[in-house]
């Protein structure tokens, strides 16, 4: 039995709106918001095809004054942060199935085929290459001098910066169906901070990949395969202390840095990413409802039921205000203290390609075509 479910697949058996499938939800409608803040657009771009119709989750990255951005077909962008002047494009050749991370001069990403490809942040060119145990679906962590990658099959491997040379490796025993996803790892104070298609977190020393702790987040239940997936595909948050992750059909919860004894968790269905700021965590569930949950207690400070169904990208906090995107390719802002819309502002109809990404104030966004553009929040008088 394939051990592969694509999240779109899941989306469209959770969320579609048709009448066939009685288990159907049908996406709410948009209604008018008063608009607190104007939304810039600083400047848009073409980066690729985009998705190209295949099941991939294109990540964008950002190293120094430059973005990065990576199509489905293996190719490759950079770009000035600031006014989006593109400084390079490169094509691969092969097809792409994770992108992109950067750091240590380099821009990594991973192939259709099972590679892991290290480009020069410079100029595009290849550096190295490392055949992987499967696919790679998410981009590796940086840190350390090593390149940290994590595949389908649950093996996290290490490389060195400079030449790909193999440092060590740690194998997860996985289920025999899980979401077609992976959380990036996380490396913070010398470990690397793993989730599992297992609904389990692993603490591993980042030097020699040896497990310093392993936790399960969430027990597989149900009769069916189905029902009994708890894969940890968002993101991990590693900050003050706590490892916050979530999963999918499962929960939303806090581990120990140190231990990985559990501080508390939450019934939540979770499979994009999530974000934190001033002490709260900010995530969209299944349904695409998006909550505010203080890390500290567990409470949820608010929801908004407002994007029920219409799917999420993910959850990201630009000054201040928790921003998602969804199926149609709107932008939503909500205040962070209550969750009401603020802001709001159409990138591209055809959806998104990855979540969202922040740096220095600026929001960017990858549509399912290619069409990549930064934005900008301004008050309103």
């Amino acid at each position: 039995m394939t051990r592969l479910l694509l999240p779109l697949l899941l989306a469209a058996l959770l969320l579609g709106g048709c009448s066939s499938n009685p288990n159907a939800i049908e996406p709410v409608e948009l209604t008018r918001i008063d608009k607190e803040y104007k939304v810039k657009r600083i400047w848009r771009r073409g980066a690729g095809d985009g998705l190209a119709e295949q099941a991939v989750w294109l990540r964008l990255a950002i190293s120094g004054d430059s973005l990065y951005a990576a199509d489905a077909e293996g190719r490759v962008y950079a770009f000035a942060s600031d006014k989006g002047k593109r400084k390079w494009r490169i094509k691969l050749g092969e097809a792409l199935s994770a992108g992109v991370s950067a750091g240590y001069g380099l821009v990594m990403v991973g192939t259709r085929n099972g590679e892991l490809v290290a480009l020069s942040a410079e100029d595009g060119s290849e550096k190295w290459r490392q055949r992987l145990s499967s696919e790679l679906l998410a981009p590796p962590a940086l840190g350390d001098g090593l390149v940290v990658a994590q595949t389908l099959d649950g093996r996290v491997t290490a490389f060195a910066v400079d030449d790909g040379t193999r440092a060590w490796q740690h194998e997860a025993v996985v289920p025999v169906l899980s979401l077609r996803g992976t959380a990036s790892p996380v490396i913070d104070g010398g470990r690397l901070y793993a989730g599992f298609a297992s609904g389990k977190v692993a603490a591993l020393e980042l030097g020699t990949g040896v497990p310093v702790w392993e936790q399960r987040v969430a027990e597989p239940t149900g009769r069916s395969e189905l029902d009994r997936l708890v894969d940890i595909d968002g993101s991990l948050i590693v900050e003050g202390g706590g490892v916050f992750t979530a999963t999918y059909q499962g929960k939303l919860a806090v581990l120990d840095q140190e231990t990985g004894r559990p501080f508390w968790d939450k019934d939540m269905s979770v499979f994009r990413s999530m974000d934190s700021a001033e002490g709260v965590l900010f995530m969209a569930d299944e349904l695409a409802r998006v909550w505010a949950v203080d890390q500290r207690s567990s409470s949820a400070l608010w929801k908004q039921e407002g994007l029920y169904g219409r799917g999420s990208n993910g959850v990201v906090v630009q000054e201040g205000l928790a921003v998602t995107g969804d199926d149609e390719g709107y932008l939503h802002w909500m205040e962070s203290s209550d969750g009401h819309f603020v802001a709001r502002r159409r990138h591209d109809r055809d959806g998104f390609a990855g979540p969202l990404l922040v740096r220095g104030g600026i929001l960017y966004a990858l549509s399912a075509d290619g069409r990549l553009a930064a934005y900008r929040l301004e008050p309103r008088d």
